[in-house]
Order: C-alpha cells, then sequence, then structure tokens
C-alpha cells in the first residue's frame, strides 16, 4: 500500500441481497426472452433496475438515474446515469405492460420450482390507486371506449376512470388492481390490471381464468371476499373441481335466517393471534351455526350441481365494534338534526327544499342514517320540524351486530365450521400485502399519465413486492417460531420479521472503494452479526455475495 491509495465508501443497502434473489429468480432472462425490445439497455436490466428502485428508495423516472448513481446501481449493471433516463424506462414500462401477463406465467412456475411454493389455497382481492392530475385525455377516450363495451381486461392497459374505493369513498380518479397470493408466505403470484370504475364481481371469472393460466393443474382453495359470492363464480370453481371460501351477501333472506337461528350459535376454538398473551375470559368469542345449501347452473354450456354450506358466524369484537361506529354515527347525526331544528326559518334554512335537503345530507353519510325520521309541517308561514329515532328498526340493527356468513364447498367432515373460520381468517395477509404496496413500494404518487406506463408500473410493483415476500418467507421459515433478536431497536425480540424491517437491517451497507494506479476495486464491507445471521437465514449461500462482490471487484 502506498500513499497514492485512496479509500472511499459508498452505502449500497440491500442490493447485494437483492441482486441475488433477482438472479435465483431469473426474472432478467425471463423478460429477455418474452418481450421483444431493441436499445442499447437489455429490458430485463431495466427491469431489474426498476425493481431494485422499489424495494430500495422508491423515486419517479425522472430521478432513477441520480438515484441509481448514488446506489451504486450503475456500478452493478455497467451503466450510466444517461442510460437510465424517462423516455427509455417510460418506454419500457409501456412494452411490460403488453407483455406483463405473458412473463408471469414462466415466471410464477419458476418461483414455484425454485422455491418449492405450495400454491394449493390462492387469496384474492383488489385495491386501487388514486391519481393526482387532471387525466383529461385519458378519462375522455375512457369514456369512448367505454362505450364501445371493450373487455374488462388484457385488452387493453388499465384506464382511469372515478369510480369507488374499497373504504367507500366515492368518485375517486383512480386505477384499481386485483392481487392474488397464496397462503405458503402470502406470496403474490398474479396481477390483473383494472379499469378505475370496474366493478369487483365480475373481475373473480377473470382472475379464475388468470390462474388456470398461470399455476399448474390441480385442486385449489379460492379464499375472497363477499364479490366473489355470485352464482357464477362459485359454479366456475366447482366446474374446475375446486374449493372456496368467501364471505356472504347478508341478505334480508339470510337475515332472517340468521336471527332464527342466533340460539344455536355454538362457541368455536378461535381467538386473534393478538390476543394469544390474554387468558381465555379476556379473549374475544367467536359463535357458528351452519346450514347447507344448493346451486345449479350451466358453465360453458356444461350443467353443474353445487352443494356448499352456509356458515353464520358471530363475532364479539365486530358486534362490540358494530355497536361502538352506530352510537357514534347517532351522536353525529343528532347533533345535525338538532342544529336545523334550533334554525328553522332562519339563515339557509326558510325553504322547504333548504331544510329537507340538509335533513337528506346529515342522514345519507351513514348507515344510522335510515334509523331517522322526521316531519315537516307549515304554520302561519312559518315551518315546524318533528323529528324521531325508530326505536324498532335500531333494535333490529343492535340485533345484526357481529353477524357474518362465510360460504364454502370444504368438506364437513375434513373442515368444520370453526376450522372454515380458521382458514378464512388468513385472508388478512393480502391486505398486509396491499399494505405493503401502498407503504415502502409506494404504489402512489406515480407520476405516470400515460395507462400503457400505469399498467407496466404494477407489474414492476408486483414483482418487486414478490421479492420481498420471499425473503420474509426463507426468514420466518428458518427461524422455525423462534424470535429474532436484532432487528427491533433495544434488542426487543421480532417474532415474525418483515420484508420490510429485514431489507431495513441493510440499509447502512456499504462498499470500500480503492483508487490505486489509475485502477478502481470495489469491496463489499464486513457485515454485522444480524446481517450474517440473516443472510443464513435468507438461505443466501457465501458466493451469492461473492458474487456481488466479482461484479464490484471488475476494473474501471
Amino acid at each position: 500500500m502506498d500513499a497514492k491509495t485512496r479509500f472511499s465508501t459508498q452505502i449500497v443497502g440491500g442490493l447485494p441481497l437483492i441482486a441475488a434473489y433477482l438472479e435465483e429468480l431469473e426474472i432478467g432472462r425471463i423478460v429477455n426472452e418474452v418481450v421483444p425490445w431493441e436499445g442499447d439497455v437489455r429490458l430485463g436490466t431495466l427491469v431489474e433496475v426498476l425493481i431494485l428502485n422499489r424495494l430500495l428508495h422508491p423515486q419517479g423516472l425522472y430521478s432513477i438515474g441520480t438515484w441509481a448513481t448514488g446506489a451504486s446501481v450503475t456500478d452493478y449493471y455497467k451503466l450510466t446515469a444517461e442510460q437510465l433516463n424517462d423516455d427509455r424506462l417510460g418506454r419500457a414500462l409501456e412494452r411490460l405492460e403488453k407483455y406483463g401477463p405473458a412473463v408471469q406465467v414462466p415466471l410464477v412456475l419458476g418461483v414455484i420450482k425454485k422455491f418449492r411454493l405450495r400454491v394449493t389455497q390462492v387469496h384474492y382481492d383488489i385495491s386501487n390507486a388514486e391519481l393526482y392530475g387532471a387525466y383529461q385525455r385519458q378519462l375522455a377516450r375512457f369514456k369512448a371506449v367505454e362505450n364501445a363495451k371493450a373487455s374488462l381486461s388484457g385488452a387493453r392497459p388499465p384506464q382511469p376512470a372515478y369510480g369507488h374505493t374499497k373504504s367507500g369513498r366515492k368518485n375517486m380518479k383512480q386505477i384499481q388492481f386485483g392481487l392474488n397470493i397464496v397462503r405458503d408466505g402470502a406470496v403474490p403470484v398474479g396481477l390483473l390490471p383494472l379499469d378505475g370504475n370496474a366493478a369487483e364481481a365480475p373481475t373473480h371469472l377473470e382472475n379464475l381464468r388468470l390462474l388456470d393460466l398461470i399455476l399448474p393443474k390441480g385442486k385449489r382453495l379460492y379464499m375472497a371476499d363477499s364479490k366473489a359470492d355470485t352464482p357464477e363464480t362459485l359454479l366456475t370453481i366447482k366446474a374446475s373441481d375446486g374449493e372456496f371460501v368467501c364471505t356472504g351477501v347478508l341478505s334480508p333472506q339470510l337475515k332472517q335466517e340468521y336471527l332464527r337461528l342466533k340460539g344455536e350459535l355454538k362457541d368455536v376454538d378461535y381467538y386473534p393471534k393478538s390476543q394469544a398473551h390474554l387468558p381465555p375470559e379476556e379473549r374475544d368469542q367467536y359463535k357458528v351455526a351452519e346450514r347447507p345449501q344448493k346451486l345449479e347452473g350451466y358453465v360453458d354450456g356444461r350443467l353443474v350441481r353445487l352443494k356448499y354450506r352456509v356458515i353464520f358466524a358471530w363475532s364479539e369484537a365486530k358486534a362490540r365494534q358494530q355497536a361502538q361506529t352506530r352510537e357514534r354515527h347517532l351522536a353525529k347525526i343528532r347533533e345535525e338534526f338538532e342544529a336545523v331544528e334550533r334554525n328553522l326559518n332562519k339563515y339557509t334554512l326558510k325553504t322547504e327544499e333548504q331544510i329537507v335537503r340538509r335533513l337528506e345530507s346529515a342522514r345519507s353519510k351513514y348507515v344510522a342514517g335510515a334509523l331517522f325520521g322526521y316531519e315537516l309541517k307549515t304554520a302561519k308561514g312559518q315551518f315546524r320540524l318533528k323529528w324521531w329515532i325508530d326505536k324498532k328498526a335500531q333494535n333490529e340493527q343492535e340485533a345484526l351486530d357481529g353477524a357474518y356468513v362465510l360460504k364454502t364447498n370444504l368438506p364437513k367432515g375434513v373442515y368444520s365450521a370453526g376450522q372454515v373460520l380458521k382458514e378464512y381468517k388468513e385472508q388478512i395477509h393480502i391486505e398486509r400485502r396491499f399494505g405493503d404496496l401502498k407503504g415502502p413500494l409506494a404504489v402512489t404518487p406515480m407520476f405516470l399519465e400515460k395507462p400503457e406506463r400505469i399498467g407496466g408500473l404494477l407489474y414492476i410493483l408486483v414483482w418487486a413486492l414478490m421479492v420481498m415476500a420471499l425473503m420474509e418467507r426463507a426468514v420466518r421459515r428458518n427461524l422455525k417460531g423462534k424470535p429474532m433478536y436484532g432487528i427491533y431497536p433495544e434488542n426487543r425480540p421480532s417474532p415474525a420479521p418483515t420484508g420490510r424491517a429485514i431489507l431495513k437491517c441493510f440499509a447502512d451497507l456499504c462498499i470500500v472503494i480503492m483508487k490505486r494506479r489509475g485502477e478502481i476495486h470495489r469491496r463489499l464491507s464486513e457485515l454485522s452479526p444480524v446481517q450474517q445471521k440473516l443472510v443464513k437465514l435468507l438461505d443466501l449461500p457465501p458466493n451469492s455475495l461473492r458474487g456481488f462482490k466479482r461484479q464490484c471487484t471488475d476494473s474501471g
């Protein structure tokens, strides 16, 4: 070593780990083989860069080149920031939107084989991504396409449109997407891009066709929410010898049947994992009762007969929450009615139209508004208001607190009603994955205008989520139920490390850059004890990270 040798460091974060997983997935190779592309940078490389960006530090397309330089991604791929300009990346997304479904098939099949992923239980749900900006041309074009009765998805990119969100908000400018995850590790295996105002119920038939294309043949358990409770969906699952568990629509008929069976509800041995530390008497109670049901209809011209179970369930936690919500909403509506009564014949409450509009506005905000009735009379040119709460209707609502319905064709001799309830509660994992997409992977804001680029970015996001989920799955499986120490502050135990927390542990990982006699050498810095343990739990052999070192030790 001489005085002309200079050392510096550069943070790379989780780049070495993610790069190792991308190599294992062979996503770059698959994209290059499946998707036609022209350019001096291969499309598979651009896809890997975009995935790395989402997992490490999500950026708009216009700043990815700058980010990649600072994160040593350009050095890893021997690129320049100029080669990662937003125009090239935007065209890459457009191409991905068109060929994304074709990439999904070999990618998922490869994951199943290499990671021994079990795909016999699939959870499906949809979510949305709110859009910011005018999107006037896209909305106008969507209206024209909609009038032409374009297909639900697949034939065109997801179109921005005004629609309802899953949380109930109305007239949100958005696009939607359906996501399939498997029970094994909550790993995503299928994406279904959807228009912003697409109804959820019809997406299930489209999604079942997608799963038939992506996953190996065999019996599958399909789990979804109440939008799957349509004769077409249930019969289609039965026609392919599949099984299902979904929440049912609590129709007036089922409400009456639930009230008749309420005295027959029996306790089940179930409680949320969050209450495992509580004594049994303090845990929320769950009760169930069931009845058989039949359904028949035609699927692809073939008569299909289905026998399934309707399970009525009651949750103490749900009942408590509904009662609290109703009381809160009743108080807000009552306050509004009292304000109207107090200011009657004053200000903006001088005409019948104004008064009724104000009252109906208050009633329409919440479900509890249906409990309010009123009578408006005039005497000597003055309005008089009489209002009340329908106690009978309120008692009927209270009698249904905590009630919901599950439907399944799982055999009763194998799955008791309580076990079906436990199976359905696993649907929470898909909500957790939506949280990952909207949290660390930053599905919004998109900073994209063209629907084609929005559709392509959705595939990037789901593939990034796949990498994160596989990492999380590997660590949890290898921990074998034991807690992990060193992830949380103060060395507190982590019983189930998340993908987000795992990557955060490598946030300070850096490379050492040595400049000597015109040559540049890069070496990965020494891993901390926690990082070393995580690398082992991630099933990454030492030479996989040395592969990153070899890339970094190239002279240049």
